[in-house]
């Protein structure tokens, strides 16, 4: 004897208004709301474009923390960085930036680069960066490395220890977050 099986209308009324809520959040949520391929590289070329001025800035006061006076006049703030993919399989979108620069002291300098970046913690801290003591490598024999984070940006303070006649030097690099067309 076989059971007769009643198959009910696919959903009923409430069962049907569920389900139009959780694929709208689906679809609000995974970012796919109708975003054509070519949309979501504008708005990650526009993140892109703010992330790029958002960093270099930050990184300019950074660098107008340190007086000229301290600096080797016969050495430029070399920069460094550009834009990178932000995946491992080659694709042109997501990308990140990264501002970087290398700052060498005089030789005969007030200060150290340890004291330097010392000194910078305190005005980094009124800015908004917030250093993560627990992500930082242990110090090697010729550097050192301070991490802080603000607002999804990384900032990494290298401090090059290495005496004189070692040029006395810092790098400061500046990783911004990567775009994603589903945070606009």
């Amino acid at each position: 004897m076989t059971a007769s099986v009643r198959y009910p209308c696919l959903l009923s009324g409430r069962a049907r208004l569920l389900a139009a809520g959780l694929l709208v959040s689906l679809v609000v949520l995974t970012g796919c709301g109708g975003m054509s391929a070519e949309e979501q590289v504008v708005v990650q070329e526009q993140q892109l474009d703010e992330f790029i001025s958002q960093a270099d800035r930050w990184g300019e006061e950074i660098l107008e923390q340190i007086p000229a006076s301290e600096l080797d006049p016969e050495s430029e703030a070399s920069p460094g960085g550009g834009v990178r993919a932000a995946n491992d399989d080659y694709e042109e979108w997501p990308k990140y930036y990264y501002w970087n620069r290398y700052v060498e002291l005089k030789s005969e300098g007030v200060r150290t680069p340890t004291e330097i970046a010392d000194d910078l913690e305190p005005w980094l801290a009124e800015q908004g960066w917030q250093r993560d003591k627990e992500s930082e490598f242990p110090a090697s024999e010729e550097s050192f490395e301070r991490d802080y984070f603000r607002g999804g940006y990384h900032l990494v303070v290298e401090v090059f220890t290495e005496p004189p006649p070692r040029v006395q030097s810092l790098r400061f690099m500046i990783v911004t977050p990567r775009t994603d067309p589903d945070r606009t």
